[in-house]
């Protein structure tokens, strides 16, 4: 049991399972597998591990066991996404560097908490939809619905860490509280059923995604796990495009 879950800590920890959710976001996008779906995969654990890690590595602390085990799972991350970004259409590669930038100025965005969960979530939104819906007429629905989204499934990470979040940062729950904040995470989760209703022939998989969000917010808590949110709650956009496949 304990080896289970070292295991699956390591997963968490070494952003595999993050990876995965922003894969599961692309292929909502465009249900066929490509090497831009692999390549989000791949620049999503490289990025996450960077932001997470890279204050640890640079110091001349020693690295612990489970840190080089994360260490080598990055650097095949990078070697894969390297070499999926030259297999890329020039315009993807630009687009991509710009997200890469908006990666880079997440540690002073943080800084002001409040807009933290909105600007991680422009930024997937990005990734996942506006890259590879490019072309797309409705690409800005598309983003809208995806935003609104995944900056509702942020809430419970956002109530989570104001336990450990300096009050100076006034993340959304030191200026609102939990219940206000919840309301706001319901209010875009309303927003989100209001834009779906452009394209109705999703209504029942877009139904099922607002009720799972609602469900993650309503029972997020600062006394909750950290595996309530770095698992269960990330684990929704892996729900979602397997009900997507199940209505396509």
């Amino acid at each position: 049991m304990l080896s289970l879950r070292k295991i699956l800590n390591f997963y968490i920890q070494s952003s595999i399972h993050v990876g995965i959710a922003v894969f599961c976001l692309v292929q909502l996008s465009v249900p066929q597998w490509s090497g831009y779906s692999f390549l989000v995969l791949f620049g999503t654990v490289v990025g996450y591990n960077f932001l997470k890690y890279s204050e640890w590595v640079l110091s001349n602390k020693p690295l612990r066991i489970h840190l080089i085990g994360i260490l080598s799972v990055t650097s095949i991350a990078a070697a894969g996404f390297v070499l999926l970004f030259f297999q890329q259409d020039v315009a993807i590669q630009l687009d991509l560097t710009i997200a890469l930038g908006l990666v880079v100025l997440y540690p002073f965005i943080r800084k002001l908490g409040w807009l933290k969960p909105f600007f991680v979530s422009g930024v997937v939104s990005y990734i996942t939809v506006v890259i590879p819906l490019k072309s797309s007429l409705d690409v800005a629905w598309f983003f809208a619905q995806r935003f609104l989204l995944l900056s509702s499934v942020m809430i419970p990470f956002e109530i989570l860490d104001s336990t450990t979040d300096a009050v100076s940062l006034k993340t959304l729950p030191h200026l609102f509280g939990i219940v206000r904040t919840k309301q706001i995470g319901y209010v875009l989760v309303g927003l989100f059923c209001i834009t779906s209703f452009h394209t109705l022939s999703m209504l029942y998989p877009y139904f099922i995604y607002a009720l799972s969000s609602v469900i993650a917010i309503y029972f997020s808590s600062q006394k909750r796990s950290w595996y309530y949110t770095s698992f269960w709650v990330e684990s929704l956009p892996i729900l979602w495009w397997l009900i997507l496949m199940v209505f396509l």
